[in-house]
């Protein structure tokens, strides 16, 4: 992927693919927006990405 270093806004990210779609960036090494309306899960995600070592807010 070409997302080295890029924002991306993920929605939907405290559950699912939302989810699984911010590790994946995460992974890759882009810089992460998550929102959802499940306030709990998303700030899990950004805790959980933040451990793989990528820049996140909510």
């Amino acid at each position: 992927m070409r997302v080295k270093d890029k924002v991306t806004l993920i929605t939907g990210a405290g559950t699912g693919i939302g989810k699984e779609t911010a590790h994946l960036f995460a992974k890759e090494g882009a810089k992460l927006i998550l929102t959802d309306v499940n306030v709990d899960g998303v700030k899990e995600t950004e805790n959980e990405v933040k451990e793989l070592g990528a820049e996140a807010m909510t």
